[in-house]
C-alpha cells in the first residue's frame, strides 16, 4: 500500500510552521472556509509533483512573510520509506532531495501519485483548448517519462522553427532552413498525438464507467481528441499527413510568423449524450465529467503502480447531491488506497456511510487546532 505517513510544512501559504501524522487510509479535514483546508491538500500534491493544482506561479506559495517555503514528507510503499524534501527561495530556486540525495524536478514527476480533485478542475471542462492541453499534458508526463521527454524537445524545436518564421526577412534560404525544423516537429508532434490518442482511449474507458454509476446510466460521458491534422492508427500515416500539411501551410505560416498546426494546438472535447459539455451541460453535468476524468486517473495511475494513488477531495461534497455523494461513497469504499477529504460542514454521515478507520484533523488559521481518531461504523 501507498500513502504519506507524515508531513512538515514551513512557510507554505498560511501556514508558518506545522508538522502532521496522517492515517494511512482516510483522513478528513474540517474547519471554516478560507483556513487552510485546501493549503494542507496543495502541499501534499506538491510535495508529490513538484507543482501546485492552483497555480504555475511557486513565489505565491511562499508565506507573504518568510518568502521562501519547505516541505518534508514521508512516503511508504510496503513498508520502505522515501524521505522527500522541497525547499524554495525567493530567486526561484527549487531544491528537490529524495532520501538526502538531489533529483531534478522533472525526475520526480512519475515516483509518488497522487490524484487531486478540486473546484479549479471545472476548467477543464469550461474553459479553452489550452487548459485541458494542460491536463493532457500533466497527466501523460505523469505517467510516461518518454512523453515529458518528447514533449520538451517538441517545445523547444517549435520555439526555434517559430523564431526562424518570424526572421524570415534575414533568410533568403528559408525553406532550406525550416526542413529539419520541420522534420523534427513532425516527429515528435507525431509520438505525442499517438500517446494522447492511447491515453483518451483508456481515460474515456475508466470514466464511462465512474460516469456510468454517478448519473445510474442515464447519461453518456465520451471523450475525443481534437487534432489540427488527419490523423490514423498507423503512427507512419500520421506522421506523412503532418508533413504534408504543414508544407500547404507554408505560406500561410510565414505571414503568420508562427507554426499553424501541431499537437500544441489539439484540443479534447468532452460530450454528454453527444452534445459538447462546454456548451450544452448543466453545472452539475460539467462538475459530474470533471470528477469522472479525475476518478479515471486514478485507475489508469492503479495499473501503472500495481497501488492506488494518494486521492485528494477538495470541497468535494458540498457541490453534489444525495444521489452523487452516494455514488462517490460507493466508489470511495471499493478504493483501497488513502484519501484525503477537506469539508467546510461536520461529516458524521459520511464517515459512518464510509465504515473506514480514519481520522478527523480540525484546521484553524494555517494550524492544527485537534487531531482524531475514530474507527468505521
Amino acid at each position: 500500500m501507498f500513502y504519506i505517513d507524515s508531513l512538515l510544512i514551513k512557510g507554505f501559504r498560511n501556514y508558518r510552521h506545522q508538522h502532521l501524522q496522517f492515517h494511512p487510509r482516510l483522513n478528513i479535514l474540517v474547519g471554516e472556509n478560507a483556513q487552510g483546508k485546501s493549503n494542507l491538500l496543495e502541499s501534499i500534491y506538491y510535495l508529490s509533483v513538484t507543482r501546485s493544482f492552483r497555480t504555475n506561479r511557486d513565489q505565491e506559495l511562499a508565506h507573504w512573510e518568510d518568502r521562501v517555503f519547505y516541505l518534508k514528507g514521508c512516503f511508504l510503499k510496503n513498508d520502505f520509506k522515501n524521505e522527500v524534501q522541497i525547499s524554495y527561495r525567493q530567486n526561484g530556486q527549487l531544491k528537490v532531495l529524495i532520501n538526502n540525495y538531489p533529483v531534478k524536478r522533472y525526475d520526480h514527476l512519475q515516483q509518488f501519485p497522487v490524484v487531486v480533485f478540486s473546484p479549479d478542475d471545472l476548467l477543464i471542462i469550461r474553459e479553452g483548448p489550452s487548459i485541458r492541453r494542460r491536463f493532457l499534458n500533466l497527466e501523460a508526463s505523469r505517467l510516461s517519462p518518454l512523453y515529458f521527454k518528447e514533449l520538451r524537445a517538441y517545445h523547444r524545436v517549435l520555439q526555434q522553427r517559430n523564431q526562424l518564421l518570424k526572421d524570415k526577412h534575414k533568410h533568403p534560404r528559408i525553406n532550406s532552413l525550416l526542413e529539419p525544423w520541420d522534420q523534427s516537429l513532425v516527429t515528435l508532434g507525431s509520438s505525442i498525438i499517438h500517446y494522447r490518442l492511447g491515453m483518451i482511449g483508456e481515460l474515456e474507458k475508466e470514466a464511462h464507467l465512474f460516469f456510468d454509476q454517478m448519473t445510474n446510466t442515464r447519461e453518456k460521458l465520451s471523450l475525443e481528441y481534437v487534432s489540427s491534422i488527419e490523423t490514423s492508427e498507423d503512427p507512419l500515416l500520421t506522421k506523412e499527413y503532418f508533413y504534408g500539411k504543414l508544407q500547404a501551410k507554408r505560406d500561410q505560416e510565414l505571414k503568420r510568423g508562427s507554426t499553424a498546426l501541431g499537437p500544441h494546438l489539439d484540443d479534447l472535447r468532452i460530450s454528454i449524450n453527444d452534445y459538447d459539455t462546454r456548451m450544452y451541460s448543466s453545472q452539475g453535468q460539467k462538475r459530474t465529467a470533471a470528477l469522472a476524468l479525475k476518478m479515471a486517473e486514478v485507475s489508469l495511475f492503479k495499473k501503472q503502480h500495481n497501488d492506488c494513488p494518494i486521492i485528494l477531495l477538495d470541497d468535494v461534497f458540498s457541490e453534489f447531491d444525495e444521489d452523487r455523494k452516494s455514488h462517490l461513497l460507493d466508489f470511495l469504499k471499493d478504493n483501497t488506497g488513502q484519501c484525503f477529504i477537506t469539508s467546510a460542514v461536520g461529516l458524521n454521515g459520511l464517515v459512518n456511510n464510509l465504515d473506514r478507520d480514519h481520522k478527523i484533523i480540525s484546521v484553524h488559521r494555517g494550524s492544527i487546532r485537534s487531531e482524531k481518531g475514530g474507527h468505521g461504523s
